[in-house]
């Protein structure tokens, strides 16, 4: 009876686990995806990108070439 139970708490802790992992992977999935969203939307409409890239905010417009803003960023 012990052993029944012990091995429900591990498979409970196993799903929970699981379960964790891929809510993590699909916000990751949905962050990368919203970046290639902003990109394509500024290659159609030629604008620019604003992101922070090595404590930096950077505007990166269509031809690729990044340009660092002036002024810190806040982190």
């Amino acid at each position: 009876m012990v052993d029944k139970n012990n091995r429900n708490d591990k498979r409970e802790k196993w799903k929970k686990q699981i379960m964790n992992n891929l809510r993590k992977e699909s916000v990751k999935n949905i962050i990368a995806r919203t970046g290639d969203l902003a990109r394509s939307d500024a290659n159609v409409n030629n604008t620019y990108t604003v992101h922070i890239k090595d404590g930096k905010m950077v505007k990166q417009p269509t031809n690729g070439k990044c340009v660092v803003i002036n002024g810190k960023v806040q982190g």
